[in-house]
């Protein structure tokens, strides 16, 4: 039977399938609805972006050179009270071949949505790949 834990893992995985589509279908603006208006977004190489205003403007720049299809594959989600997080691996086809691995933290809101609440990655290749 399942539990009140196992639906709250479903959730956030499916949140995270529809991150992948939207980025994959160029919709920035749905995509940054996921983030919390405080979330920090923490990509390799760059300062950490505090705020979905500036995740929205950092953003901007990949999804207009069209990097390619993004996968993910979920490891694991877990969840406490009002936070989660996932734990999996990620790869991109298309004009940019990558793949790595990412972490996502999600709090629950006041009108029981979940949202990021932090956002990092890493690639698996070199830095000069």
């Amino acid at each position: 039977m399942p539990t009140a834990s196992d639906a709250v893992e479903q959730h956030i995985t499916e949140i995270g399938a529809k991150w992948a589509r939207n980025w994959n279908a160029g919709n920035l603006d749905k995509l940054v609805h996921a983030y919390a208006l405080d979330a920090v977004y923490m990509p390799p190489h760059h300062a950490t972006i505090h705020g979905r205003d500036a995740i929205h403007e950092f953003l901007k720049a990949p999804m207009q050179h069209g990097l390619g299809q993004l996968s993910y594959e979920v490891t694991f989600v877990k969840h406490s009270g009002e936070l989660a997080y996932d734990v999996g691996s990620y790869s991109m086809t298309g004009k940019r071949e990558d793949r790595g691995k990412y972490l996502t933290v999600w709090r629950r809101q006041s009108n029981g949505e979940w949202l990021i609440v932090a956002d990092t990655w890493s690639s698996d290749l070199p830095a000069n790949a």
